[in-house]
């Protein structure tokens, strides 16, 4: 059943006098609260898969073009990789729902390492089609992971702390690209030439990204899930698949989620350019630094704005805004700041390429830090806003599934802009810029009309009384 506001309204559940005894059972010294049911766990078993899966394919790409010495056909490869994202992805919502999220999250851990394996091959005998091979493989897979680990970091806590534990998310996934990106510098640090990395970098990215599966299957199903504020996890999978792939169209037509597909679409479209940026002018171990160091911006901006998003002493509506307006006031300096660099570069007698900690250094790094500053704060604030309106988490599901499936689609755009050898960096920019500019005024009607969270409430409180009477009357 619908309610007047579009929502799913979902009715009290009954319980019969077994099923309160059960649940009396289960809340007498919570013995049945055990923790690898609790809420961290689950955020720690999505984070540790996170880490090795996508925090290491993000590792391979904070390298610049995935480490290989010409940006090109690693850029064709990511365009193939993000363009099946986007299809898989809005399908992968309803197709969780129907299998659980478990099973979606071992299934978008299984391509990564095949990336890896193809970036390899790649770099040590030129093998095109293996790595593109890889790529369509890892595409299909990252549509269920980012459906499935979306709902599962934004469902699974209770509204009122979903921005922290994104926080924690947001801190895992920058974790692998750190740990890589360590890995890489030290592997790489003596060299100060442009150029691909050493081939021994790939085999240990590709060994962490194999353990992202036996994490996987660690995750608990949501109905078995138990939140600190007795408030449950409520699920409302439609009946038949055709029911699920409707209810995505319903979601994806709304007009509040039309509002917002601009904001998914360019939140990492940023991407594209800074890969190209980083390999164009920077040297190997300048790669290597930036690889390590960029991603504690993202870490730094994920812990602010969840300390501003989860203040419940601030109106909702109040503490978006202000958190929107700093995102975008960031992101529409970092492409002021792009455009006047790419103009100091073409003017001089030779563009430069950056070794770390020399000349101009400081300036042209400071643009790759403020872009994942403001693109991980971005994406943060995304996830959050869209929860706020799922009403549970198999709604959830599907509407993570759209955003991440749009995210995709404009990283496609962003990466198939890059695969020309002789690609127009204001072009590249000129576009960031403006679609950064054309998605305010939407997001700002929906923020308008944000007044609390949507989530269907369903809190076991039973006293001590009930519970002894329900205790009696069993026996």
């Amino acid at each position: 059943m619908k309610g007047t506001d579009g929502t799913l309204d979902v009715q009290e559940p009954v319980y019969s006098s077994s099923d309160e005894a059960g649940l009396a059972e289960t809340q007498i010294g919570h013995t049945k609260r055990v923790w690898y049911r609790s809420v961290p766990f689950q955020i720690a078993v999505a984070s540790g898969v996170s880490f090795t899966a996508p925090g290491m394919w993000d590792a391979l790409g904070g390298l610049g073009a995935g480490g290989a010495a010409e940006p090109y056909a690693v850029s064709a490869a990511n365009a193939l990789v993000y363009g099946l994202f986007s299809v898989v992805c809005v399908a992968a919502g309803a197709i969780n729902n129907r299998i659980g999220l478990p099973y979606g999250l071992a299934l978008g851990a299984i391509g990564y390492p095949l990336y890896g394996a193809g970036l390899y091959t790649n770099n040590v005998h030129p093998t095109t089609w293996f790595m593109l091979f890889g790529s369509a493989l890892c595409g299909i897979s990252a549509g269920f992971f980012w459906a499935a680990e979306a709902a599962i970091i934004i469902g699974y806590p209770s509204p009122t702390e979903r921005a922290f534990f994104l926080a924690v998310w947001q801190t895992a996934k920058a974790s692998g690209p750190i740990v890589g990106g360590a890995i890489n510098l030290g592997l790489n640090a003596g060299r100060s030439t442009a150029g691909s990395v050493g081939s021994a970098t790939y085999i240990v990215f590709i060994v962490i990204m194999c353990l992202g599966l036996p994490i996987a299957l660690l995750l608990s199903p949501a109905s078995k899930v138990w939140r600190k504020d007795g408030s449950k996890v409520i699920i409302h999978t439609q009946p038949t698949w055709a029911a699920e792939f409707k209810a995505v169209w319903a979601q994806l037509i709304s007009r509040r989620i039309l509002l917002l597909l601009p904001d998914f679409f360019i939140s990492y479209f940023y991407n594209g350019y800074n890969s190209t940026f980083l390999t164009e002018h920077f040297t190997v171990r300048s790669r290597a630094f930036s690889s390590f160091f960029t991603n504690f911006s993202g870490i730094f901006s994920s812990f602010l704005i969840a300390g501003l998003l989860d203040r419940q002493s601030i109106n909702i509506k109040t503490r978006a805004k202000i958190a929107f307006s700093c995102i975008i006031t960031i992101l529409i300096g970092t492409w002021i700041w792009a455009s006047i660099l790419l103009k100091q570069f073409q003017d001089a007698p030779e563009e430069p390429v950056f070794d770390w900690f020399t000349g101009g250094f400081g300036k042209a790094y400071g643009l790759v830090f403020f872009w994942s500053f403001g693109g991980q704060a971005f994406q943060q604030f995304l996830y959050w806003l869209v929860g706020q309106y799922a009403t549970d988490i198999s709604s959830l599901s599907r509407v993570t599934g759209i955003l991440r499936g749009f995210e995709a689609l404009g990283q496609t755009v962003a990466w198939a802009m890059q695969t020309a050898p002789n690609a127009n960096g204001f072009a590249s920019i000129g576009v960031n810029f403006g679609m950064t500019v054309l998605c305010v005024v939407p997001t700002w009607i929906v923020l308008s009309e944000l007044e609390h969270s949507h989530e269907v409430q369903d809190v076991q409180e039973i006293t001590v009384e009930r519970i002894d009477k329900t205790a009696d009357e069993s026996s």
